[in-house]
């Protein structure tokens, strides 16, 4: 896509009134100088341009400001704030002109749907999130366009957020005021988890995804469910996992349907480990070593149909019906709440199953044996 242009305007005749105006509106009031002479501008087209202002813009970790290890929040990616690097758009008025909204479209935009110990201190989530609506609404009037798109969304939640509605209430407001992310990931950390400390088995309510149906931006070209938990936990966070990939789907604002590989191909696992203390108390029950735990991930990716076919996938095809149909009654059954059954309980049901099936057997018997004593009674009756 090629990059915006601006044309020159005249210069405000009132000193006032332009020092007064945002800093980007005063520079980009001024035409930029053609740069004839650059080969950045007389040799490169212009989506190559666009691929480096992206590269040179983009966000990292602010590895002079890290986070203490010993927190809620830190975790890989996460051990420091991140910032962007916009001594670029200092050299000149022809690179700014192209490349100034680049440091906030570029950028994973991140938010806490937790509570506020659960998220970096510099993170206020309602702060957050109207400090991005008021950029996008920036950069939407000075391009004259109706959406802006940004690379990525992140969403932290706890549980009580995801199944209460805040994830589907977010995503309505980035449609209400026009943002449009190319990518959400929706993450569900260890202590997010319902009764997590006491150690409860996981459990997914699919509600939520009732409320979300046709709120998630048309713009959103995958949707990653990131799903973790301990080490030990491992099977619980496959079996969730798989049974996401079977039933459950997304429909953007625009009716586009975002389904998971239906083999398990979209499932990717990933892990990491970090410290066992945080909010001064020490999870020793949860060590992998001493001071150490470690945490298992499985991501679910969502995508169009077509894009998971083109990479060798398939879709459920009872997915696909009810997402075109949009029954009410196969929406209910395709966003099914997800749990992990032990396998005790399994055990239990296949010998109660076992027993039934031997008291099914005596029974037969018993019939069995009775029909035989009153042949035979019959028999010595005709004989007498």
């Amino acid at each position: 896509m090629r990059p915006p242009t601006y044309q020159a305007k005249p210069a405000a005749t009132s000193s006032s009134s332009s020092s007064s105006s945002p800093l980007h509106v005063q520079l980009l009031k001024t035409a930029p100088n053609q740069q004839l002479e650059s080969p950045l501008f007389t040799v490169f087209p212009a989506e190559i341009r666009s691929e480096i202002f992206t590269l040179a813009l983009s966000d990292f970790p602010d590895t002079e400001s890290q986070y203490v290890a010993d927190t809620l929040y830190t975790r890989p990616s996460y051990f420091a704030p991140r910032k962007s690097d916009v001594r670029l758009l200092r050299t000149c008025r022809a690179i700014y002109a192209e490349a100034w909204h680049l440091p906030f479209t570029v950028r994973e935009q991140t938010h806490w749907l937790t509570s506020d110990d659960r998220a970096p201190p510099e993170h206020h989530s309602w702060v957050a999130k109207y400090s991005m609506l008021k950029a996008a609404g920036v950069i939407k009037q000075a391009q004259g366009i109706e959406v802006v798109e940004i690379q990525s969304l992140r969403l932290f939640a706890q549980m009580w957020a995801v199944e209460g509605g805040r994830v589907g209430g977010f995503m309505r407001d980035l449609v209400r005021h026009g943002v449009g992310p190319r990518r959400v990931t929706l993450t569900i950390r260890h202590t997010d988890w319902w009764w997590w400390e006491s150690d409860h088995r996981l459990t997914f309510k699919g509600d939520w995804l009732v409320a979300l149906r046709e709120n998630i931006p048309s713009s959103v070209r995958e949707f990653h469910i990131e799903l973790e938990s301990l080490e030990r936990k491992k099977n619980q966070v496959d079996s969730i996992a798989q049974q996401m990939a079977e039933k459950w789907y997304f429909v953007r604002k625009d009716g586009v349907a975002l389904f998971p590989d239906f083999s398990g191909k979209s499932v990717k696992i990933d892990r990491w480990s970090g410290s066992s203390t945080w909010q001064d108390h020490t999870w020793t029950r949860d060590e992998s070593a001493s001071g150490r735990i470690d945490y298992y991930i499985a991501t679910v990716v969502f995508r169009p149909q077509r894009v998971v076919e083109r990479n060798g996938g398939t879709v459920n095809p009872e997915s696909v019906e009810d997402a075109e149909n949009g029954d009410p009654v196969a929406r209910a059954r395709h966003y099914m709440d997800l749990a992990w059954t032990p396998p005790s309980v399994l055990n239990v049901e296949e010998s109660d199953e076992g027993d039934e099936d031997e008291e099914n057997n005596e029974s037969n018997e018993d019939e069995e044996e009775e029909e035989e004593e009153e042949e035979e009674e019959e028999e010595e009756e005709e004989d007498l």
